[in-house]
């Protein structure tokens, strides 16, 4: 996957751990229909609820799709039982992006260092990507990473954050296009969509990393994310900022038909 400017990849499709098998089946099966080049699952400490787990099921109903989670925290994941997860479930390496983070951990910089160090020994071949909100972990994914995953940022915090990540690859004498920047970006179709995104913003932005991410860049809830009508109009100034974007669903409810509308539509 490239690391290169202005969404040269086609859209992932993003949808929380713990679906349904019978929701997830036909789900990753019509993304491959509509275009989509990857399917992304979220990681959760929810019982019943494993990201990986997920994406095994999908690689065998889907195998044409490329693979991501994200994000699995550190602290809660560690690496050699992650690579064991992964070995187990047969995950094809070069269809895999992981997404890293801190999690809670009160040593956020070398928790996360030493983990892309590690993950990248255990299972070489595989893309990991750094989830990073402030300016020091957007160097550091710069530094050590293959991908960076950014969330709840509207496109000008994206740019401000490409820059830092540049800053970060060049001092690691790497180029700032070897490190992918993607995006959640959250979509909601319907009538209450731009009141479920708003919901959800902010829900994140009572959490200390992200509340204060999102008063760094004066964030309003009504610019984040996508909703309603158009959204591959709405989806534009993501793609032309990153160099993936994963529509990560907002159904009003789990159900098969909520998630494909939602699929359908940003996909256009």
């Amino acid at each position: 996957m490239s690391g290169g400017h202005g969404g040269s990849e086609p859209l992932g499709f993003g949808v929380t751990a713990g679906l349904p098998r019978d929701v997830l089946e036909p789900l990753a099966r019509e993304a491959v229909r509509l275009g989509y080049g990857s399917f992304w699952i979220n990681d959760s400490a929810r019982p019943g609820a494993d990201g990986l787990a997920d994406l095994g099921f999908v690689a065998t109903v889907a195998p044409s799709l490329g693979l991501g989670v994200g994000v699995m925290p550190l602290d809660r994941r560690e690496p050699a039982a992650t690579a064991e997860v992964v070995r187990q479930l047969g995950l094809p390496l070069e269809r895999l992006w992981l997404g890293v983070g801190s999690g809670g951990s009160d040593r956020p910089m070398p928790l996360v260092r030493d983990g892309v160090g590690e993950l990248r020994r255990l299972l070489p071949g595989a893309r990991i990507m750094i989830a990073a909100l402030g300016p020091r972990m957007c160097r550091l994914a710069g530094e050590v990473g293959d991908g960076v995953l950014l969330n709840w940022a509207v496109p000008e915090r994206i740019r401000w954050a490409r820059e830092r990540i540049a800053e970060g690859a060049a001092a690691a004498g790497r180029s700032g296009s070897d490190v992918a920047a993607w995006a959640y970006v959250r979509a909601a179709v319907g009538p209450d969509a731009r009141e479920r995104v708003r919901a959800e913003a902010e829900r994140y932005a009572r959490t200390p990393a992200y509340g204060t991410a999102m008063r760094a860049m004066d964030a309003r809830f009504d610019r984040i994310g996508v909703a309603g009508t158009d959204l591959p109009g709405q989806l534009e100034p993501y793609r032309a900022a990153l160099d993936g974007v994963v529509v990560r669903a907002l159904p009003a409810a789990v159900a098969l038909d909520e998630f494909l509308a939602i699929a359908r539509a940003a996909a256009g």
